[in-house]
This record gives C-alpha cells, sequence and structure tokens, in this order.
C-alpha cells in the first residue's frame, strides 16, 4: 500500500507543472497534522500497546 503511495507521489510531481508545488503543500499539512497534540497522543498510545504486546508475545515465546 505505501509503496503505491509512494509511487502515486512520484508520478503526481513528475507528471504536473505544478506538482512539485502541490507536493510540498501536501508534505507540509501532513507534517502540521502529525504534530498536532491529539495525533502525539495517539501515536504514543499506539506506540506503548504495541510494545506492551510485543514483549508480551516475546516472554511467551521465550517461556516455551
Amino acid at each position: 500500500m505505501l509503496e503505491k503511495l509512494v509511487i502515486f507521489g512520484i508520478g503526481y510531481v513528475l507528471g504536473t507543472r505544478a506538482g512539485k508545488e502541490r507536493f510540498d503543500e501536501l508534505v507540509e499539512t501532513a507534517k502540521k497534522f502529525a504534530a498536532r497534540d491529539e495525533v502525539q497522543m495517539a501515536v504514543s498510545l499506539a506506540t506503548g500497546f504495541l510494545e506492551e504486546r510485543f514483549n508480551s508475545t516475546a516472554e511467551r515465546m521465550r517461556a516455551a
């Protein structure tokens, strides 16, 4: 999925005159979104959850 988005982005930039400008706008929008407190909190919660699950699974695999 990510590969398709990257390929689309490259094609968009190379295929249009204003592509670079639009791409830069999209990047700036994504950066602003990622910097929002709500997004950072969600990322932190998800990271903590995934680390906990990974560690729990690793412990069970070591015990087996």
